[in-house]
């Protein structure tokens, strides 16, 4: 996670005065100076979402109503679809055994403003911070749904990373606790969320009525430490893998019991499941990011697989692994990318894998992995959706004794927006003038 770490230290680093950082001994802020190349001179933000793939500005830079919504009258209602985030950060408030006042405030400032530009990095948009904090909406008119989904699910999981690797980091190195981050992520469609005014005059504002919008700061409540929890409508609609949730479990009376459901109500039939997203699991299927590996050369310091795709036959866009969701019936073209320092190396065997999942995948296919032969020992491999959810393409290659020197998976989501969310609450009624 070299490059994603670096990119994170900058983050926070550069927003703390250096006498400041030397005065706490944060000796990342050295090494993060130190490797600095020509390319760190942008933002980290700008390097951030290039990362990601991210194209154009971000959705919004602003705090407050949601920018699809600033236009809603006192008395005026409008229902469309959001994925609600919150995240909680406890343990910062520690930094005032250690530091003085003034010197908490940038600390406390600068992961905050961290977290803000992580998620505007995905295009969410930062609705409300609440002390430690913050509560972000994804999603907005002209995006899909699935995009929504997406965005959160990276941003989170960019955000967790964040904890893990850098400000961990910095904790430890001054004697202190790391933070607990804890995250929630719901979504609900279009009639499952109202948009109004609340408030009255000048003390009011325009915020979602939505009961996916309360259980993003439920989930979070029920997530563990460093984890992220999310709702059924996420984890269905995109169809995730098993590779990525888990059901939260709990001891009790030393027998293990699962904990499935984050609403549970009998008396109204209202049952709703939750599932623990494993991010750290989730950051190894992007092509771009560095795995752990026993094997000659590693991804992507050596190597890389990158992806063309057109959706339209015609048009044809590079796609970064998990950026975003890729129709159906689209033609996709992996290629084996070896970096300059590997040029002369010729590998005397390359393969390549679909591995589909998903409920339309394992309806549809006798098998859901299998190898293309027909582009057997060559360095491109094309390949056309078919199937709703997350998949993989796979790349072998082997030396010429026959051993295996390097491999990786190419991670890419596929959804045609027809999946249905759950139906919860009351089914909204027009209500008729008498």
């Amino acid at each position: 996670m070299d490059n994603l770490k670096n990119i994170l230290d900058d983050m926070f680093t550069q927003k703390m005065p250096k006498e400041v950082l030397q005065e706490s001994h944060y000796e990342v802020f050295e090494k993060a100076a130190a490797n600095i190349k020509l390319e760190a001179v942008r933002p980290g933000k700008e390097r951030l979402r290039n990362l990601f793939g991210k194209e154009g500005q971000c959705f919004s830079s602003k705090i407050g109503p949601h920018p699809d919504m600033e236009d809603l009258g006192e008395e005026e209602s409008r229902n469309q679809y959001i994925c609600s985030l919150f995240l909680d950060i406890s343990g910062s408030t520690r930094l005032g055994l250690k530091f003085p006042l003034s010197t908490v405030r940038l600390y406390k400032n600068a992961i905050l403003r961290t977290a803000i530009e992580i998620f505007q990095v995905f295009d969410g948009h930062i609705h409300r911070l609440q002390g430690d904090a913050v509560f972000a909406y994804f999603g907005h008119k002209e995006m899909k749904k699935s995009e929504a989904i997406i965005n959160a699910l990276n941003a989170a999981s960019v955000m967790q990373s964040y904890n893990k690797y850098t400000l961990s980091e910095f904790f430890k190195e001054n004697d202190l606790e790391p933070l607990k981050i804890r995250i929630g992520i719901d979504i609900g469609d279009d009639h499952h969320v109202l948009w109004s005014s609340y408030g009255l005059d000048y003390t009011k504002e325009i915020t979602s009525t939505s009961i996916h919008t309360d259980l993003a700061a439920k989930l979070q409540n029920r997530a563990a430490k460093n984890n992220i929890m999310i709702g059924e409508n996420v984890y269905s609609y995109l169809d995730l893998p098993d590779e990525f949730i888990k059901v939260k479990t709990f001891t009790k009376d030393g027998i293990t019991e699962e904990d499935k459901y984050i609403l549970n109500v009998s008396n109204s039939s209202s049952y709703y499941q939750m599932r623990v997203f494993d991010w750290q699991q989730y950051l190894k299927s992007f092509a771009f990011l560095p795995k752990e590996t026993s094997l000659k050369f590693t991804s992507p310091e050596n190597f890389e697989i990158i992806c063309e795709v057109s959706e339209d036959l015609k048009t044809i866009v590079p796609y970064k692994s998990n950026s975003r969701p890729i129709s159906k019936d689209a033609s996709l073209t992996f290629k084996l990318v070896l970096k300059k320092h590997l040029a002369q190396l010729k590998p005397s065997q390359i393969t390549w894998k679909v591995i589909n999942r998903g409920k339309e995948a394992l309806a549809a296919e006798d098998r859901v992995e299998y190898v293309m032969d027909k582009y057997q020992n060559k360095g491109i491999c094309r390949q056309s959706t078919a199937y709703n959810g997350h998949h993989y393409m796979e790349c072998k290659f082997y030396d010429s004794q026959g051993k295996l020197i390097g491999k990786d998976r190419f991670g890419i989501y596929v959804s045609d927006e027809k999946s249905e969310m759950k139906e919860l609450g009351v089914p909204e009624v027009e209500v008729l003038n008498v």
